[in-house]
């Protein structure tokens, strides 16, 4: 089933002038609903209303409760503060998008720039885009209109129309799909002959991050696990399934190493340091001239619940289960950016809710295996 991405009472930010669900919404499926021949508003409020009040939200179709995505409201510095201009260049880059690597939020502000508006538009969106009813040229009249200026947007990933097509390697959609795997007509037209970039994170972070989101068809749903905040058992189990042949493309093609989007061709050229979002992305942007595509801390969308789960509640046998799988994943870590001790416990203290409130108290308990 598609993915979608709903907004509801963006954050409760109505006090600090955030644009409600329903006003944006109905907007919004104003804009679009020829095009997708829809009842006005009808699938957007049948979201909001579902959803309301809980910010924003990735949801699988169909499933029972979810952990929120989240975006966390921050101040923007003020130089990045400016949202209403066209958008920067891309600075001869394109992104290669590795599933639960913040793929989303670096779509979005490319897209849409920074700010609640860009929140705001970006959520109703993506449940259009979504659509199971939505073509490739409907899907492109929806980026067209809502885009801030469609000639100098930057549209990476789940923002390209083309990119929703199923991989015949992988059944998931090409933009959750290694390059390699893609049609060479459509992989040279989307990347081109631009720089490809993607973010590279650790791989027990990244499952910790997976069990923490528990959406069913998104690194999938673990309510036994979640309901005592036992990530160890989760991620066990994550890996006890793959290893057994059972996950190898699922969930989204969230458990395919990351390395595989490295390999030719069309593989991933520049890593950006995961670890250090949204920081390592911004500098990455700042070096190559594209100076108007800044991440603040308010854009970033990012798993919520079980707060203080964290690589460190890992058992050495799971560890160890990890390292089998993601062997290659280890070692790109330790080639470019020399995070070479695979027994480390980490948590991106750059992206709010991404480490225990309890740190310090929590590393005194934590793992390390050899």
């Amino acid at each position: 089933m598609a993915l979608r991405f709903v907004t509801a009472s963006l954050l409760a930010l109505g006090a600090s002038g955030a644009p409600s669900c329903a006003s944006c919404s109905f907007e919004l499926a104003s804009l679009v609903a020829e095009e997708l021949n829809l009842k006005e508003g009808a699938t957007v409020k049948a979201l909001c209303e579902e959803d309301a009040g809980v910010g924003l939200k990735l949801l699988q179709t169909g499933t029972g409760r979810t952990h929120a995505i989240s975006a966390t409201s921050g101040t923007a510095p003020a130089a990045a503060a400016a949202t209403t201009k066209a958008a920067a260049p891309d600075g001869g880059l394109v992104l290669a998008h590795i599933p639960y690597n913040f793929g989303h939020t670096i779509e979005k502000v490319a897209a849409y720039g920074t700010g609640n508006q860009a929140m705001a538009t970006y959520g109703p969106v993506q449940a259009i885009l979504n659509s199971p009813t939505a073509s490739t040229e409907s899907r492109w009249a929806v980026v067209k209109k809502t885009t801030r200026s469609f000639n100098d947007s930057i549209l990476w990933g789940h923002m390209n129309p083309d990119l929703f097509a199923l991989s015949k390697v992988t059944g998931c959609p090409l933009y959750y799909t290694p390059g390699k795997y893609w049609p060479t007509e459509v992989a040279e037209a989307y990347f081109g002959n631009k720089t490809i970039f993607g973010m590279l994170r650790d791989p027990y972070e990244r499952l910790v991050a997976m069990f923490r989101g528990n959406i069913a068809n998104y690194g999938g749903s673990y309510p036994e696990f979640v309901a005592t905040c036992d990530v160890n058992g989760a991620v066990r189990k994550m890996m006890t399934d793959y290893l057994a042949g059972h996950t190898t493309h699922s969930f989204g093609c969230t458990f395919v190493p990351q390395s595989e989007y490295f390999d030719a061709p069309f593989g991933i050229e520049i890593a950006v340091d995961n670890r250090l979002f949204p920081d390592s992305a911004n500098k990455l942007f700042a070096e190559r001239g594209a100076n108007n595509l800044f991440i603040n801390t308010e854009d970033i969308l990012h798993v919520t619940g079980c707060e203080n789960s964290w690589t460190g509640d890992l058992d050495c046998e799971t560890k160890a289960l990890v390292k089998q799988v993601y062997v290659r994943d280890f070692k790109l870590l330790c080639e470019k950016f020399g995070y070479c001790l695979q027994s480390e416990n980490t948590c991106i203290k750059g992206v709010p809710q991404m480490c225990p409130t309890n740190l310090t108290a929590k590393a005194l308990t934590a793992t390390h295996c050899v």
